[in-house]
């Protein structure tokens, strides 16, 4: 078990999550960090505080928090997330949302360390770990600036036809509140995950899915025969296999097999239990 403190908690989790993110989301229940491109630490989605400084939490070991402080989103004073949401809100400083959370944490870490010295291209530097494919940065960095002047911008109600309005569920977007799919765990719910056949270019001369239904925790396994109706898809040419039949061949996109299971995760272990015999092409 990895202990750590957590929003002002001290909390336990397994040592065994692939890093810090999955025991925040899948064991401690804390959504807010969202999951964008783990492990790959790429889009700053799922940024938390790790004593007091900003971190990728995908790319986070779980060894490293162990007796480390981790904040989120959820750990922030009523009046502090006011603050925050307020500010992107009014400055539309989101669409999506969805790495909104991760910026605004990037934004308190610059704050907490900075103050008003915070300069609008200091800022810019430091959101070069996020990205954001809606707002273009530009409203970002206003939000940002406002806070950094100690401004609390307003948003004007809605006027009419061609006035300005605050997006729908800013604040709960800014602040992670708002859940996106991956966020929902409804009673009963299973997870699936992808065999991933070991060429890229091969011959698929036997799929073998005993060993992996045996699992524990895994409900079903299916493959190319389970699915009705047609079997590839494509853009120009309808050439694209979304699984691969037994005796087919395996070109560029080698996912086989899907088992779907209990647990977040299924595990590298359990996906792998798939057998494939190859021929490599």
């Amino acid at each position: 078990m990895t202990a750590f403190e957590l929003n002002g908690e001290l909390v336990q989790a397994s040592a065994d999550h692939p890093h810090l993110l999955a025991a925040l989301r899948d064991e401690l229940g804390v959504l807010s960090p969202k999951d964008g491109c783990s492990p790959s630490g790429q889009c700053g989605c799922c940024t938390v505080l790790l004593d007091g400084k900003a971190r990728i939490a995908c790319q986070t070991a779980m060894d490293k928090a162990e007796g480390a402080t981790v904040t989120t989103l959820e750990g922030l004073d009523g009046a502090e997330r006011d603050r925050y949401a307020s500010a992107f809100a009014a400055h539309g400083a989101l669409q999506c949302g969805f790495c909104t959370p991760g910026i605004v944490m990037r934004a308190k870490a610059l704050l907490d360390k900075k103050g008003d010295a915070l300069t609008r291209d200091d800022a810019s530097r430091h959101l070069g770990a996020h990205l954001c494919r809606c707002t273009g940065y530009v409203k970002i960095l206003d939000a940002v600036e406002s806070l950094a002047s100690g401004e609390v911008p307003v948003a004007l109600p809605l006027g009419g036809l061609g006035t300005s309005g605050t997006k729908y569920e800013a604040c709960e977007l800014s602040l992670g509140d708002r859940p996106f799919i991956d966020d929902l765990a409804p009673k009963g719910m299973l997870h699936g995950a992808l065999r991933l056949a070991d060429h890229a270019r091969a011959d698929v001369v036997r799929i073998d899915t005993s060993a992996a239904a045996a699992v524990d925790g895994v409900e079903a396994v299916f493959t190319a025969a389970d699915v009705p109706g047609e079997l590839r898809v494509g853009l120009i040419h309808v050439d694209w296999p979304v699984f691969i039949l037994r005796a087919a061949r395996a070109v560029q996109r080698p996912g086989r097999g899907r088992g779907v299971g209990r647990g977040r995760r299924l595990g590298t272990g359990r996906q792998r239990a798939v057998g494939l015999r190859l021929r490599p092409g």
